[in-house]
């Protein structure tokens, strides 16, 4: 399994929308998501005419999007920024802008990144799993499932300091419940998998299963996580 081009969505908006990354640009992100649509096309029919039975995986950010029901003004702009996390699958299938040579070959299993942040109010703070308005993890993959067809996997899902376990805990019941719906889950990749320096402040993250390297090269693992992996390890081969 190969993935041509990782988050195009994100990296259109980061990089073409917001200057946020290479190659630092501002608002011309449709330009750059066009783009990148394109070289995954052509990497896919490269690979292919070499490899005929290569498969491929195209990862997307999940999210959902919804509006204050104090602010009904709100529910059309919010479910257009909902959708928006759609737009590289429908361009990469050919459902939408034809021209760029999209086809639903092109789209086979499907990743999606989910973490503790990406269900937000439009314009407004991020929903907690608390919140009448959070939407249940199965519930959004049963969306993506019922839209594309395709088999998904979570391709990265992870969270910061002590609820690391507890956020696993969610998303691997949350896959369990979609299984049960016949939705097929091909897998959950926990990320990431070493503490890492932040982004844009180089702060220690501590969002692995293992911690910085001390002088002799050890990692110490973050019992809590490596506990609770183990358990949903096992919760997931009893239903094979």
């Amino acid at each position: 399994l190969l993935t041509p081009m990782n988050e195009i969505s994100f990296f259109s908006w980061a990089g073409g929308e917001v200057g946020y990354m290479n190659p630092f640009a501002h608002h011309r992100g449709p330009e750059l998501k066009a783009q990148l649509v394109r070289a995954a096309i052509a990497a896919m029919d490269a690979v292919w005419d070499v490899a005929p039975d290569a498969r491929f995986i195209h990862v997307e950010p999940l999210i959902y999007v919804t509006a204050d029901p104090q602010r009904p003004g709100d529910v059309v702009p919010a479910t257009a920024y909902h959708n928006s996390q759609f737009e590289a699958w429908e361009l990469l299938t050919g459902r939408q802008a034809a021209h760029l040579g999209g086809n639903e070959k092109y789209v086979g299993v499907m990743g999606l990144n989910f973490y503790p942040d990406n269900e937000w109010i439009y314009h407004g703070p991020k929903l907690e799993r608390s919140d009448p308005l959070y939407r249940p993890l199965h519930q959004l993959l049963a969306d993506v499932y019922q839209r594309y067809g395709r088999p998904l996997f979570l391709s990265e899902t992870g969270a910061e300091g002590r609820i690391r376990p507890e956020w696993l805990r969610y998303v691997a019941t949350e896959v369990r419940k979609a299984i049960d719906l016949g939705i097929p889950i091909l897998g959950i990749c926990l990320y990431p998998i070493l503490n890492h320096p932040g982004w844009e402040d180089d702060r220690h993250c501590p969002n692995g299963l293992w911690d910085y390297a001390d002088d002799s090269g050890h990692r110490p693992i973050y019992q809590p996580l490596a506990e609770e992996l183990h358990r949903q390890q096992a919760a997931f081969e009893r239903i094979k």
